[in-house]
């Protein structure tokens, strides 16, 4: 049987990320750091992907272990940073491409041990399954900025003894987006109209195709 790599990219790529390789390498460093230590990192890391908690609470127990342990705090944020990297990359993909032994097989060539590796087996295929991948779906989806407010105002200069002509009346329009962006600009009350008119049938034409949709549905 073919091995997965000849058709299937590891889960974080066929780069290793730095702050993975990191992980591993530092966590080879802490022989010292026992097991439950590294099953809190990773339930830690689980809760900051779901945003249960605050990134202080994680500080706070990494300072913990650095007194309990001996063991450089500077280590320590290598590790977790290290557990919050592989289960942002394992989320990135939609669930039914990330396959539980590919995935296990994956974590072993990055040379992690077995204990390590299932408790990442439980976390992206235990109950929550579903509830992680929406979460990180929705946080890595990218952000246009949202509209704020939006003031207009009309402009006319009547003809005074001063002017040869009437100047043409302008609308004056200034939108306010959540990103603290203002935008202003101004249109011809006639460049208006032109657009009120497009708007207008492009709506029509789009109702008049979703009604064609609908009675070649109705149809078959």
């Amino acid at each position: 049987m073919p091995d997965h790599r000849s058709y299937q990219d590891p889960f974080y790529g066929w780069t290793i990320p730095k702050a993975v390789s990191l992980c591993v390498q530092t966590l080879k460093e802490c022989s010292s750091l026992p097991f439950p230590a590294i099953q809190k990192f990773i339930a830690l890391s689980e809760s900051q992907i779901l945003n249960e908690q605050s990134s202080t609470t994680a500080l706070d127990h990494l300072t913990k272990c650095t007194k309990k342990y001996d063991i450089a705090f500077e280590k320590l944020l290598i590790i977790y940073n290290g557990f919050v990297t592989i289960l942002r990359l394992a989320l990135k993909p939609p669930a039914a491409f990330l396959k539980p032994d590919i995935f296990k097989d994956d974590l072993r060539d990055l040379k992690f041990s077995e204990e390590i590796i299932e408790e990442f087996h439980n976390i992206l295929f235990g109950s929550k399954r579903d509830q992680l991948y929406l979460t990180a779906q929705e946080s890595d989806r990218p952000r246009l900025s949202l509209l704020k407010s939006f003031d207009w105002n009309l402009d006319v200069t009547l003809t005074t003894a001063s002017l040869s002509r009437c100047v043409e009346p302008l609308l004056f329009f200034k939108f306010q987006t959540t990103g603290n962006r203002t935008l202003t600009f101004e249109v011809p009350i006639k460049k208006f109209n032109e657009l009120r008119y497009n708007t207008a049938l492009l709506l029509k034409e789009m109702e008049e195709i979703d009604g064609k949709q609908t009675l070649k549905l109705l149809e078959t």
